[in-house]
């Protein structure tokens, strides 16, 4: 891969390396351990490393028809190393293709093929490597200049880790918060000192857990909007919904439905209290295998691509913004291609004084982060809303190798405008065009992570 790698036009060469190449990474939302990022730690072998928790490898080599004994099974780490480099030219197309030969050259410096029979070479050269202080987990992160990374932890979760690091922060996941249950509320009590007996208490229990979460440097919260998620409006009876909660009772489809949506008004208007960023991730379909998600658990690589009704989305957006505090910064983030044009379109529908994009399109997510989700993307956000403020790449992700996605996404957009210049589309002020790019792939995601960038 050469310093050219996708660049296709003089004008996206000239803005790659003299406005994004060198850019610092702001990634406002990954997977990411905690331990792993905040401890030196040290892998013990490349498969640890580069195989063990990135469902995106096991999902393609599940489709090469690799045995599960070889992805998360009892084989040893250098079988499934073997298995892996067997199936890896299969992949051409494929983004992990490109993302793995990237990982190899970038953060090893190693330009070898990956195959069957280059496998020996490469697990003695780069478990070689990984004894070495170069190549513990901080060393790692510090090639990628990354000035900010959020791992999402749940609001339970013990934060005290991240106090007073300069660099890691907290992001928010909510997702407990949907579907909650009688445990879920003593823990949160147990957490905040505060006995939750109504939504009023429990609105109380959540802010001051915020509160902790902001002064870890929290600017960033999360929730997941499944291809099931249906918006229910209040109807007077979520207290006594909770109340059922409380008791340890189970309540039917529709009223949590009820329940959930209450609390994801209670989330959002505590979001724009704290002068955070929600996230919204909608459209995954979590369950299709019931027998992988049995061997292997819930984050395993078999999810598929499902759609939510916009006009819940628009509703519950509406009903935030009658909130006390209005509407917090939001990126919607579909995972289907084809809600690009109706969730880009909702960034002019809840515009606010003195605020750009207040609602905006998330960069291309999960399934979607390849070259063609990118691009359509790009396609969808200048067509609908503004690409100036967009807030660009994130990278969702479980493994520390893959913020060279930020570079690909790089790359990507470079390519996207470089073609706009040559086609006429775009005026060829280069300077311009260069100061764009710096906002997305930066300005604009240190901003909202409340940097003085």
């Amino acid at each position: 891969m050469n310093s050219d790698f996708l660049l296709d036009t003089e004008e996206s060469k000239y803005l790659f390396k003299n406005f994004a190449e060198q850019l610092p990474i702001i990634d406002y939302h990954n997977h990411l351990s905690a331990k792993e990022i905040l401890q030196d730690y040290r892998y013990e072998n490349i498969t640890e490393l580069w195989l063990k928790s990135d469902p995106y490898k096991h999902r393609a080599m599940r489709m090469c028809g690799v045995e599960e004994h070889y992805i998360t099974g009892d084989a040893s780490d250098f079988e499934k190393f073997k298995k892996w480099c067997s199936v890896f030219p299969k992949l051409i197309g494929n983004p992990l293709y490109h993302w793995s030969k990237m990982e190899l050259t970038q953060v090893f410096n190693l330009d070898i093929p990956i195959n069957s029979e280059n496998a020996d070479i490469l697990w003695k050269d780069l478990n070689k490597k990984l004894k070495t202080p170069e190549y513990t987990s901080k060393s790692i992160l510090s090639r990628f200049n990354i000035e900010y990374c959020a791992p999402c932890m749940t609001i339970n979760s013990d934060i005290s880790q991240f106090e007073k690091n300069k660099i890691h922060s907290p992001s928010l996941r909510g997702d407990d918060m949907n579907n909650i249950t009688a445990e879920f509320i003593r823990e949160l009590e147990d957490n905040t000192g505060v006995q939750i007996s109504s939504l009023d208490s429990l609105k109380k229990a959540i802010h001051k857990r915020c509160e902790v979460f902001h002064l870890a440097g929290c600017r960033f919260a999360d929730h997941a909007l499944d291809y099931n998620f249906y918006y229910k409006c209040d109807d007077g009876n979520n207290n006594k919904r909770l109340q059922k909660i409380i008791q340890g009772e189970e309540l039917n489809v529709e009223d949590m439905a009820y329940l959930n949506s209450e609390l994801l008004r209670i989330a959002g208007n505590e979001y724009a209290l704290q002068g955070w960023v929600m996230q919204l991730h909608i459209g995954a379909m979590r369950y299709t295998s019931t027998r992988l998600r049995n061997a292997v658990g819930a984050a395993g690589g078999f999810a598929g691509i499902g759609r939510v009704d916009t006009r819940h989305i628009a509703q519950l957006l509406d009903d935030i913004e009658h909130g006390e505090n209005g509407i917090p910064r939001t990126i919607l983030f579909t995972l289907n291609p084809a809600s690009n044009a109706e969730i880009a379109i909702l960034e002019g529908s809840y515009s606010r004084d003195g605020v750009s994009a207040l609602i905006q399109q998330g960069p291309a997510w999960w399934w979607c982060d390849h070259y063609q989700g990118i691009y359509g993307m790009l396609d969808s956000i200048s067509s609908f809303g503004l690409l100036y403020e967009f807030i660009g790449m994130t990278t969702d992700s479980r493994s520390i190798l893959s913020f060279v996605r930020h570079e690909y996404f790089r790359r990507v957009l470079c390519v996207w405008i470089g073609r706009k210049v040559k086609s006429g589309e775009f005026d060829a002020d280069l300077n311009f065009l260069g100061e764009m790019i710096e906002r997305i792939c930066y300005l604009n995601a240190a901003s909202a992570a409340g940097m003085e960038a």
